[in-house]
């Protein structure tokens, strides 16, 4: 089992993150540049029992403890990997998409039309750069795409 220092320095050397004391000396790590309202991705990093609780919002609600998993017991990798996990999961926009996201589109002349994510809406560009139509919503993006005859690339 890993020590308090040791877990600090593991959340520590995630630079996107940053530590808040709390209450009894724990401590919290927040994503500042989360796409939704949550930003805890560490919570309560106890000095003398050395737990904290990840949060795991991708999982189902039954297998978390209000929405964080305890790694009291976890390894260094562990904890690594549930850290990750958590800060690309709060990237993503509440519609599930992280802000930029892109996708190439292309017709039977070799034309390609890019979809872009700019939340909330969906954007298709020309090569150029250029806009060519915006959608509140992928399907309508999706539908529109198709119509003119491009298909995902």
């Amino acid at each position: 089992m890993l020590t308090f220092e040791e877990k600090k320095a593991v959340f520590a050397s995630y630079k996107e993150l940053e530590e808040v004391p709390v209450s009894m000396n724990r401590l919290n790590y927040h994503f500042a540049q989360s796409a939704v309202a949550k930003t805890m991705v560490v919570k309560f990093l106890h000095p003398k029992s050395a737990n904290a609780f990840v949060y795991a919002g991708y999982l189902p609600k039954e297998e978390t403890k209000d929405g964080y998993i305890s790694v009291r017991d976890a390894d260094e990798k562990t904890i690594c990997m549930l850290v990750e996990k958590a800060i690309d999961y709060l990237k993503k926009t509440e519609d599930g998409y992280v802000e930029g996201y892109q996708e190439v589109w292309e017709d039977d002349h070799a034309d390609s039309l890019t979809l872009m994510y700019e939340n909330p809406m969906w954007t298709v560009l020309m090569s150029s750069g250029s806009v060519e139509a915006v959608f509140k919503t992928k399907e309508a993006a999706e539908s529109y795409l198709e119509d003119e005859g491009f298909w995902l690339h």
